[in-house]
């Protein structure tokens, strides 16, 4: 969705600086979002359809479909940051050893990291479910976002100490009260950008 958002952008942008304006399709399963351009005698004209464009003249704007997207935008395209990626690697109750589970994740993180370009950046947070005191969880979140990061870190990723952070049961205990064992708490996160 966001990178739909910056090509949106991004063409709208590079549009201003000509007589057109192209709405161009989005990632598979994702929708395309919208365009309004402004006129000052006939308002605002919307593109909303994948691969249609808004010709800018003396008599208004003039939408039409792309018989083929013109091949400068895929260079364009290209400069877009990958999407986000989010990996949830559970625990067991009270554990923050890494385990053949949560290794088989670590590797898909490296890989997933391996595919994209230069300047990635990394954010590790552990969780707890909210039985135990809030001392230990906190602890033991922070045990197993490091226990993470180090695995990582181990496989050539570069992680900032300030990006590996414990939550405790924060989560856990907002959602479900005091003293509750849910396993989807007992994680870590890893978001990569």
């Amino acid at each position: 969705m966001m990178r739909a958002a910056i090509a949106a952008t991004a063409i709208l942008l590079t549009g201003c600086a000509t007589d057109r304006v192209v709405l161009l399709d989005n990632e598979p399963g994702h929708p395309v979002g919208a365009i309004a351009v402004l006129d000052d005698e006939r308002g605002e004209t919307v593109l909303d359809t994948a691969n249609t464009q808004a010709r800018l003249g003396a008599s208004g704007a003039r939408v039409s479909a792309l018989a083929r997207p013109d091949p400068s935008f895929d260079a364009l395209m290209a400069t877009l940051p990958a999407d986000v990626s989010r990996f949830d690697i559970p625990f067991p109750v009270g554990d923050a050893d890494i385990l053949s589970v949560q290794q088989s994740i670590i590797d898909q993180i490296n890989s997933a990291v391996g595919e994209r370009p230069s300047g990635v950046q990394i954010e590790v947070a552990g969780f707890t479910d909210s039985t135990g005191d809030e001392g230990s969880n906190n602890a033991l979140s922070m045990e197993r976002a490091r226990a993470v990061a180090e695995a990582l870190r181990a496989g050539g990723i570069s992680i900032e100490d300030g990006d590996i952070i414990g939550r405790g049961e924060y989560d856990a205990q907002a959602a479900l009260g005091d003293g509750v064992s849910d396993e989807s708490y007992r994680r870590v996160t890893v978001i990569v950008r």
